[in-house]
């Protein structure tokens, strides 16, 4: 298997899956092992799990982010609208 030159764009857009799924892994296992420890305390587990929620979105974003995905949101009076187009196709 050939790894991917970080000299090029798409090689650059390759590393930073590797990076982003790699610290979702990590972050995923540190967290499974935290509610593990903490299975006895309802209220610390809530929040760890808030955060593991957090940090999904946060990942998912970024991994959108480099996949050249861009996300706008806005919200009025009407009600929300979420737009998820890739790039150039404003």
């Amino acid at each position: 298997m050939k790894l991917p030159s970080i000299h090029t764009l798409e090689g650059r857009r390759s590393w930073a899956f590797i990076a982003t799924v790699g610290g979702c892994i990590a972050f995923t296992l540190i967290i499974m092992a935290s509610l593990w420890t903490l299975r006895n305390h309802p209220a610390f587990m809530f929040w760890l799990a808030l955060a593991a929620h957090i940090q999904v979105f946060i990942g998912t974003g970024a991994l959108g982010w480099v996949m050249g995905r861009r996300m706008t949101s806005s919200v009025t009076r009407d009600g929300a609208s979420f737009d998820d187009r890739p790039r150039g196709e404003e």
